[in-house]
C-alpha cells in the first residue's frame, strides 16, 4: 500500500509539473512546440504541393493565399479574444484538431484539389494556433522576457526542424511518418497548454487575480504607458509591420523552384533560428536596440536585389534573408505584445504577425509579378523602404522621445521665466533649489553660501516675481 501511494504521489507531481514551471519558460515551451507542429504541416504541404503543380504557382498557393489564411486565422482568435472570450476554451484545442484532420489528405492527397483545399483550411488553423501562443506570450510573459521567449522559442522549434529533416535525408517531410510526427506533437502542445490554464486555475484558487508579473525595467527598455489607445498611434504601427513586411518580402521572397536545386531550406534556417535569439536578447536588453536593428535589417533585400544576376550562389540569398527576418519577425511581435500588455487591449497580442503575413503575401506577389524586371521591384522596394524608414522615426518619437522632449522643454520653459523676471545666474541657482523645495539651510549647504545669502536672494526673487511665498513662487511657475 505504501508503494501504490508513492507512486500516486510521483505522479501527481509530474501532472502539475508544468503548472510549477515558471510562465516565460511554460510560454517559451508553447511557442515551440506550436511552430514546429504549424511549420512542419506546412513545409510537408508544400513539398507536397511542389510534386503536383508547378513552382511559381505553389508559390502563390502558400506564401500568398496560404499567409493572407494565416492572417484570417489570427484574427478570428482575436475576435473571440474581443467579443466572444468564453469560446477560448475550446478554440485552441479545436484548432489543433482541425490542422491534424486536414493535414492528413494535405500531404498524402495524390489529386491536387484535396492538396490545395486541405492545405488552405490547414493556414487558417495554423493562423488560430499563432493567435493562441501570441496571446499566452503577451499575457504570462513579463515584459523583460517576452523578446527572449518568442525569440528562443522559434529558435528551438528551427533548429528541431533541421533535426527531423536529417531523418532519412529529408524523406521524412514526404513520408506519412511526418502525420505521426505531427500527431505527438499536437498532444505535446495540448499538454503544455493545459498546464498553463492550470496554472491559471492554481493562482485563482490562491487568490491570484493576474497570472501575469510585471517587474521593473528600465524607462527606456519598454513603450511608454498611456500611449497605446490613440488611434493615430495604431495606425502607425500597423503601417510600419506592413511596409517592413513589403520591403522584406519583396527583396528575395524564398522560391520553391530554388528547393528543388542546392538549397536545403531546413539548414538555411538555422540562420534564421540564430537571428531569433539575437534578436530576442537583444531587444529585451533594450526596446530601442531591437528596433533599430530591425530597421538596419532592411538593407538586406537591396543588398540580394544588387547580387542578383552575378555568379552567386543562391544558398547565399537564403541565408541573407533569413538572418534579417529573424530580427524584423521579433521587432514585429514585441511591437503589438507590448501594446497590448500596456493598454489592456489583448486582442492586439497577434496583430504584429497578423498584418505581418498580409504583408508578407504583398512583398511575395510583388516579387512574382516583378520577377524579371530588376529596375521596376529596386524602384518599388526603395520606395517602400522610405516610406518606412519615414513611418519608423515617427513612430520612434512617440515611443521613446517623449521624455527627453520634456526635459527639453522644461529647460526652455525654466529660461523663459528667468529671462521674463530678470534673475540673475545667482538667483536661478536659488530657483532651482526652490523648486526642489529645499530648506534655507539645505540651498545655503547646496551652493556653499550662507544662510543669509539665500534669504537675501529669496527676497529678490519674490520681489522680482511679485510673490508673498516660496509656495505662491512654485505655484506661479507650475501654472
Amino acid at each position: 500500500m505504501k508503494e501504490v501511494m508513492e507512486q500516486i504521489k510521483s505522479e501527481h507531481r509530474f501532472a502539475l509539473r508544468v503548472e510549477d514551471m515558471h510562465p516565460a519558460i511554460r510560454s517559451t515551451a508553447v511557442i515551440a512546440l506550436c511552430f514546429l507542429l504549424t511549420s512542419t504541416g506546412w513545409l510537408s504541404w508544400e513539398y507536397h504541393l511542389m510534386e503536383q503543380i508547378p513552382t511559381g504557382l505553389t508559390d502563390i498557393c502558400t506564401m500568398v493565399v496560404g499567409y493572407l489564411l494565416q492572417a484570417a486565422g489570427i484574427g478570428i482568435y482575436a475576435c473571440c479574444l474581443r467579443r466572444r472570450p468564453a469560446l477560448l476554451g475550446t478554440l485552441f484545442p479545436l484548432a489543433l484538431l482541425v490542422h491534424m484532420v486536414c493535414m492528413v489528405p494535405a500531404v498524402r492527397s495524390p489529386y491536387v484539389e484535396g492538396t490545395l483545399v486541405f492545405g488552405l483550411l490547414m493556414n487558417i488553423a495554423c493562423g488560430v494556433i499563432a493567435g493562441y501562443y501570441l496571446y499566452h506570450l503577451t499575457w504570462f510573459v513579463p515584459c523583460q522576457n517576452r523578446a527572449s521567449a518568442f525569440g528562443i522559442g522559434y529558435g528551438l522549434s528551427i533548429m528541431a526542424s533541421w533535426l527531423l529533416s536529417l531523418i532519412g535525408g529529408g524523406s521524412i517531410y514526404y513520408s506519412e511518418h511526418v502525420l505521426l510526427v505531427c500527431l505527438l506533437l499536437t498532444a505535446a502542445a495540448y499538454w503544455v497548454a493545459a498546464g498553463q490554464t492550470g496554472a491559471v486555475a492554481k493562482a485563482r484558487e490562491e487568490g491570484g487575480a493576474k497570472v501575469q508579473v510585471e517587474s521593473v525595467v528600465e524607462p527606456d527598455s519598454v513603450p511608454v504607458p498611456g500611449k497605446y489607445p490613440s488611434r493615430s498611434f495604431l495606425g502607425l504601427a500597423v503601417l510600419l509591420v506592413l511596409l517592413f513586411s513589403v520591403v522584406n518580402s519583396s527583396g528575395f521572397a524564398f522560391p520553391a523552384a530554388d528547393l528543388g536545386q542546392s538549397v536545403n531550406v531546413e539548414f538555411s534556417r538555422l540562420v534564421y533560428a540564430v537571428g531569433l535569439i539575437l534578436a530576442g536578447v537583444m531587444t529585451d536588453r533594450n526596446r530601442k536596440y531591437g528596433a533599430i536593428c530591425a530597421l538596419t535589417a532592411l538593407i538586406i533585400p537591396f543588398v540580394i536585389l544588387a547580387l542578383k544576376g552575378g555568379s552567386i550562389s543562391v544558398i547565399l540569398f537564403w541565408v541573407l534573408s533569413y538572418f534579417a527576418f529573424g530580427f524584423y519577425a521579433v521587432y514585429r511581435i514585441i511591437l503589438f505584445s507590448d501594446i497590448a500588455s500596456e493598454s489592456g487591449w489583448m486582442f492586439l497580442s497577434g496583430f504584429g504577425l497578423l498584418v505581418g503575413r498580409i504583408g508578407d503575401a504583398v512583398g511575395e506577389m510583388l516579387c512574382l509579378v516583378l520577377a524579371n524586371r530588376l529596375v521596376a521591384i529596386v524602384f518599388v522596394t526603395a520606395t517602400l523602404f522610405a516610406a518606412s524608414v519615414a513611418v519608423f522615426f515617427r513612430l520612434y518619437q512617440v515611443l521613446y522621445v517623449p521624455e527627453a522632449a520634456r526635459q527639453l522643454t522644461e529647460r526652455e520653459r525654466f529660461a523663459q521665466f528667468a529671462a521674463e523676471h530678470d534673475l540673475s545666474p545667482r538667483e536661478q541657482d536659488v530657483m532651482h533649489q526652490i523648486l526642489e523645495n529645499k530648506t534655507v539651510s539645505e540651498i545655503a549647504a547646496s551652493l556653499s553660501i550662507s544662510e543669509n545669502t539665500v534669504k537675501y536672494h529669496v527676497r529678490n526673487i519674490l520681489q522680482k516675481t511679485g510673490c508673498h511665498s516660496r509656495k505662491e513662487l512654485i505655484g506661479v511657475y507650475n501654472a
